[in-house]
């Protein structure tokens, strides 16, 4: 047997060995995930009860917009805000690459860009809200997704209505280069348009989040909560890593060790965050008062961390 024909038959075995693995067709369509314990059935995590949240090792997976606003106002007792679309590929890019990406994103989340922006009432409190679905192209702000947050803001001003954000995903949109970019500065200037209004800004980290996302508007909120063992940053942990040369800190990015540093005020489990939410609301609008479910301890534990946050919201 000569070189050649073992490098053919090699070939073969590596053919074989890729043809068995399975496709993200076949895992999203899979009855099982893994997770701690091996395989585990998805109805035993992704269930309302459980918040898509493993009761076993507590790993947080993620949620739709939809799913999200569900456990926050209630199941579709809220309104989704319908919000610009513009043009889907201003760079042209060859053989339409970007455009089947948007389109398969598209039919996989039923949302025209990254950010769904809902309005609902909660406990008397009328509020606007926007999630970012990381299954859209990594969750990705695009010039869409970046007027869609512009948008919140706006209704949310002349509704007078708090903002609250469900932070999530990669960054800016590489595939739209300068114009996504803009998008950071103008989601700014939004939401300290929003402040100027002494509207409160509640920003809620979910895992991963990234890049221009953590590097504008998430990062200027009023109050930054954060769902257990998310990961926030704005480089990703290897990327650091290979760009500095030393050796991370197990923690390194955790929402718990940013919790540390005062990056995010908060971290709490997702089937307590939404109630955490309102306190602080209730408390930043002055309706605590008329409202026994706020705790004293939520109180005396964000009282030092929300001085600044007071002077604007109140």
């Amino acid at each position: 047997m000569n070189w050649l024909t073992k490098v053919l038959r090699f070939g073969e075995k590596i053919k074989k060995v890729i043809k068995e693995r399975p496709t993200k067709e076949e895992i999203l369509q899979s009855s099982w995930v893994s997770c701690c314990a091996g395989p585990i059935l998805k109805k035993e995590i992704f269930n309302d009860e459980t918040q898509h949240v493993c009761p076993k090792c507590n790993k947080h997976y993620p949620l739709s917009p939809k799913q999200r606003f569900d456990y926050f106002f209630g199941k579709d007792n809220y309104t989704i805000v319908e919000t610009p679309k513009v043009y889907d590929d201003p760079l042209n890019w060859p053989n339409g690459v970007y455009k089947k990406k948007l389109a398969a994103a598209r039919k996989l989340t039923g949302q025209h860009c990254s950010v769904l922006v809902a309005q609902g009432i909660k406990d008397g409190i009328g509020i606007t809200t926007f999630a970012i679905d990381s299954r859209f192209i990594g969750g990705s702000i695009n010039v869409s997704s970046g007027e869609a947050i512009t948008k919140a803001c706006q209704i949310a001003i002349d509704s007078n209505n708090p903002l609250i954000a469900w932070s999530e995903g990669g960054g800016q949109s590489m595939f739209e280069s300068n114009l996504s970019l803009h998008m950071m500065t103008k989601t700014v200037l939004a939401v300290n348009t929003l402040k100027s209004n002494k509207l409160p800004f509640i920003n809620c980290y979910v895992n991963k989040c990234y890049g221009g996302i953590s590097a504008s508007f998430a990062g200027i909120s009023d109050i930054a909560f954060a769902e257990e063992s998310s990961m926030i940053g704005f480089a990703g942990q290897h990327i650091v890593k290979n760009q500095t040369r030393e050796v991370l800190p197990e923690d390194f990015q955790t929402a718990e060790s940013l919790l540390k540093t005062g990056f995010v005020d908060a971290v709490y489990h997702r089937k307590e965050i939404n109630e955490k939410i309102m306190n602080i609301l209730k408390i930043l609008l002055h309706k605590h008062d008329a409202s026994s479910e706020v705790n004293d301890e939520l109180t005396n534990e964000t009282s030092e961390n929300n001085q600044s946050s007071r002077a604007i919201a109140s």
